[in-house]
């Protein structure tokens, strides 16, 4: 701590004061507040030393009032954080492209220094990726193995993929579950129902043909144990890929309050805890409840959270962020629920609305009140059954339908979500782009305040040693 420091006579009211000014921490005791203090002005010194002197004669030696320089910058902060709000891909797509661009080349810059920083990690990754096209297309008995390790790793990570899309960004994930990953667990429990077993393959030119049981096979019953055991990895990869999407949030938010600066994520959860209960709605009622749960339970609240399908998990990551939950309790409890728990609930769930007893009564009650809408199902599964079976001379009765309007639609559906979720995630980064730059401008803001808040001090200290 320097002997001559300006801030070593002030109290610790007014050091507190200083720190609030500079949004810094606040707490701890004063040789603690004084060291925060000097640590913050000497970046400052090494920030501003290379700036333009005409910078430096912005202010004329006017003093500037602490008070009315931070309500400016809290004004222009507003000012930013408004013009973001209105800011979408619809209504300015060239804002958004002009951010997107300045996002994918600072990307790419700092993607390069990293190399740069780590060239020897970066020559070993070669190595070991030019070692492993070298075995992958060299011949030998190897390749059976290389042939079912690709497999195997294709189709799991298709569905790790499928479940990070369906929770990354906040708000703006891909609904994978519904598109993807029931839909197959709703292929698979029809096939095993229809055919009476589980002998078949869920991928490859075979996939989901069995052949038809005869005798006592064809009277077995197959349970939904038997069939949740025939999807638990795809549904497992598929709920750590969701684990994996809510880390983004979670840094972002811890990593804003190690730095001291304002969360908006945290913030707008701090604004629905503090309005009445009367003003929320369904929603923020829900959201308000999570965050009481998480504050009281901890490990297990932020489990139970998970365990349960609801769209407002993103809010965990941020909580758990900006109040320091460590990682491995805010992933183990998150990779439980989810990976787990709620992917087990899913699809046991889509198993039993499948299930034949189900199936008939739903057929029953459409033919006492929708004659013509049973028809049209009992149509489709007696379809199904044909698809699923092979004939005793091995040919299976795949047939072309002559109009398949239902999966027409279907892929059409799957063409607009996707690209709507591919809109959304361009237009998040090109907004968080935009936020730093936003950030940037308020630093420089805040930069010439401060120094002339440090002048201000200087001279009011010089002239308290001077009287006394």
């Amino acid at each position: 701590m320097s002997a001559n420091s300006p801030f070593r006579s002030l109290s610790v009211q007014k050091l507190q004061d200083e720190l609030r000014f500079r949004k810094l921490p606040i707490g701890g005791t004063k040789s603690v507040l004084v060291a925060r203090l000097e640590e913050y002005e000497g970046q400052l010194n090494a920030d501003t030393a290379s700036e333009d002197d005409s910078d430096r004669n912005t202010s004329n030696g006017t003093a500037i009032n602490p008070e009315v320089a931070g309500n400016a910058i809290d004004a222009r902060r507003r000012e930013l954080a408004e013009q973001r709000v209105g800011v979408s891909i619809w209504n300015s797509p060239l804002v958004i492209l002009k951010y997107l661009i300045l996002y994918i080349s600072n990307s790419l810059v700092l993607g390069l220094q990293t190399m740069i920083a780590h060239v020897w990690a970066v020559v070993a990754m070669l190595c070991l990726l030019v070692a492993g096209v070298a075995v992958y297309h060299a011949e030998g008995p190897h390749q059976g193995t290389v042939a079912i390790l690709e497999s195997q790793v294709l189709w799991y990570g298709w569905w790790l993929v499928l479940g990070i899309a369906s929770s990354i960004g906040l708000g703006t994930g891909l609904h994978t579950f519904v598109l993807f990953l029931g839909p197959h667990i709703a292929h698979v429990t029809l096939t095993a129902y229809q055919c009476h077993n589980l002998d078949f393959e869920t991928r490859g030119p075979d996939s989901f043909i069995c052949e038809p049981s005869v005798g006592q096979a064809a009277t077995a019953a197959v349970t939904v144990w038997q069939i949740a055991k025939k999807v638990r990895l795809e549904s497992f990869f598929w709920g750590l890929g969701t684990s994996i999407g809510e880390l983004p949030p979670y840094f972002v938010a811890r990593a804003a309050a190690a730095a001291g600066r304002d969360d908006q994520g945290f913030a707008s959860i701090e604004g629905l805890v503090a309005r009445p209960k009367s003003e929320r709605t369904v929603g923020e009622r829900v959201q308000v409840a999570m965050y009481n749960l998480m504050q009281s339970l901890g490990f297990f609240g932020i489990l139970l959270c998970a365990s349960i399908p609801n769209p407002l998990f993103d809010l965990a990551g941020i909580v758990c962020g900006h109040f320091g939950v460590p990682f491995m309790t805010f992933f183990g409890a998150t990779f439980l629920g989810k990976a787990v728990f709620k992917s087990s609930i899913q699809t046991i769930s889509v198993i039993l609305m499948l299930s034949e007893d189900i199936l008939a009564f739903i057929l029953a009650e459409l033919q006492s009140y929708a004659p013509t809408l049973h028809d049209f199902v009992q149509k489709l599964l007696d379809e199904q059954v044909k698809r699923y079976q092979k004939r005793p001379d091995g040919v299976h009765e795949l047939k072309p339908s002559k109009s398949n309007y239902l999966g027409a639609l279907w892929n059409s559906l799957l063409v607009c979500m996707i690209g709507y979720f591919i809109a959304s995630l361009l237009e998040s980064l090109a907004i968080a782009q935009m936020k730093k730059e936003h950030e940037r401008e308020l630093q420089r803001l805040q930069k010439r305040a401060l120094k002339e808040h440090r002048k201000q001090v200087q001279t009011n200290t010089d002239s308290a040693t001077k009287q006394e």
